[in-house]
């Protein structure tokens, strides 16, 4: 019973609050009118993040880095699309929501093969992790664009930064939790099982730590910030990458499989094998590297600007 509400009554729902959500947006589907450009965009997100000061720099730096040359541009397009729909900027976080707990199912049943057969089961199974890993991609895009249509209709509020916070913390939960079950991450060598789930709690415990020491540094008046390798973006890719990976190399032995079953086993069995086992490890690895390097970091920085900070209340 209770693996029949997960696996098909569970996605039905998420698809019926998706589904409710865009009906309930076509009355509000915005007038043509003017919006700012995008590089007004840009520049009316660095004043909001501290960097009024020297705002003309930052935006000139912005245009050469990533994220100005792809990831603004389409948080700003992808605003616009959705402002078509009339879907507002806290729908836009519940969808978000929604895809993060369709991740979380769809990690589950995928990793439902990881222990069986590697040539003949697990590839039907391990190929999901390739949509999954554009799910989690279009989950990164779609976290900008309710910042982005609460800008371009002048609508922002605190109320809506605080929601979008706290959905992308739960979406980080469901990113990782999911790949508890089915031993994604049960290394079995010879007669030792080696269990590195503790690093998936590990690592939630980090982000929110590294989210939190960034909360209280705008908090305390520290409205200029810096980005860290960590961000929630590269997380994402992060992310990502070791799903396609994962997925790729499943897909591969699935197709082999089905042209010649008796291939499929000299061909991949070696090099399959060493990714299932490994590759969900090496990830969160490198996910720990990454936030207990920012963390310190952002520790140093803040630290530092708040030092400024009470030497000019003191003199």
């Amino acid at each position: 019973m209770i693996d029949i509400l997960f696996e098909i009554v569970f996605p039905l729902v998420l698809l019926g609050f998706l589904i409710i959500i865009f009906l309930s947006s076509i009355s509000n589907k915005v007038d043509k009118k003017e919006i700012m450009n995008l590089d007004d965009f840009i520049y009316d997100w660095l004043r909001d993040h501290g960097q009024k000061s020297k705002i003309d720099e930052q935006f000139e730096k912005m245009k050469k880095d990533p994220a100005g040359k792809l990831y603004m541009p389409m948080t700003y397009k992808g605003a616009k699309i959705f402002m078509k729909f009339g879907v507002s900027p806290n729908k836009v976080s519940v969808i978000n929501l929604i895809l993060s707990f369709f991740i979380f199912y769809g990690v589950i049943m995928a990793s439902r093969g990881h222990s069986l057969n590697i040539i003949s089961q697990q590839p039907f199974y391990g190929s999901w992790f390739i949509i999954l890993a554009f799910l989690v991609l279009f989950t990164g895009i779609i976290d900008g664009i309710d910042g982005a249509i609460a800008r371009l209709l002048n609508i922002k509020s605190k109320r809506g930064a605080w929601f979008d916070n706290v959905i992308d913390r739960i979406s980080d939960i469901l990113m990782l939790v999911g790949l508890i079950p089915y031993n994604l991450l049960l290394i079995q060598e010879q007669d030792y099982n080696l269990d590195f789930t503790w690093i998936v709690w590990t690592n939630i415990f980090l982000i929110f730590l590294y989210e939190y020491m960034r909360a209280r540094h705008e908090g305390l008046g520290l409205y200029e910030t810096k980005p860290f390798i960590s961000e929630r973006i590269t997380r994402v890719l992060v992310t990502m990458t070791f799903f396609l990976i994962y997925g790729i190399s499943s897909f591969a032995v699935l197709i082999t499989y089905w042209i010649d079953p008796s291939s499929a086993s000299s061909l991949w069995s070696s090099s399959h094998l060493a990714i299932i086992t490994w590759s969900m490890l090496i990830f969160q690895i490198i996910l720990l590297g990454m936030v207990v390097f920012s963390s310190i970091q952002l520790g140093r920085y803040s630290y530092k600007q708040l030092k400024i900070i009470d030497e000019k209340d003191q003199a």
